[in-house]
């Protein structure tokens, strides 16, 4: 039986979702201050990013129509960071929100502490930097709805991405 485009993509966003939750699991169990590092970020981009470009070029091997097209790409592509960032977001709500809600706490004082240093180091007028900081104070960044809408905002950042990668990997319709 052949395999399906959407059946070579899920195992990638399951092991996205993983690699992205193990890093969470982590530096929530080792240094909480790990949460506020901008490489932290860049490297779960650089993760789901690689296994969506792999999924694709897996999906590409499997296709049995006359040539990859663009929808397929993107498909493949997108499976990846829709599963792989739920995985992370339903982890990020449990253990911030029902395990340690303190931790929530903790890495928002960190971060607003972070924010402050760095607008400082830029000298930036101290009235928006207070203003940053109390925005992020009053905001907590893993309650369960911002979470949600973190998600949305990701999602929506790598489809964006994804239609590049399709782009680069589709083959055009030699029938047209």
């Amino acid at each position: 039986m052949e395999k399906s485009l959407k059946s070579v993509s899920v195992p990638y966003g399951v092991y996205a979702g993983l690699a992205l939750s193990i890093i969470t699991v982590l530096a929530y169990a080792f240094n909480l201050e790990l949460f506020t590092k901008w490489w932290l970020g860049v490297g779960n981009f650089l993760i789901v990013l690689v296994l969506g470009i792999f999924a694709v070029r897996a999906a590409k091997k499997i296709s049995t129509t006359d040539y990859f097209s663009f929808k397929q790409a993107f498909t493949a592509y997108f499976i990846v960071p829709a599963i792989g960032l739920l995985i992370a977001v339903l982890v990020s709500i449990l253990i911030f929100n029902v395990v340690d809600p303190q931790a929530a706490q903790t890495v928002t004082e960190m971060t607003a502490e972070t924010t402050r240093n760095m607008m400082e180091n830029f000298n930036v007028p101290q009235a928006d930097i207070d203003k940053a900081v109390a925005d992020i104070e009053s905001n907590n960044q893993f309650s369960f709805v911002n979470l949600l809408k973190a998600y949305v905002f990701q999602l929506a950042f790598f489809s964006a991405i994804g239609l590049i990668v399709a782009l680069v990997f589709r083959e055009k319709n030699p029938n047209a």
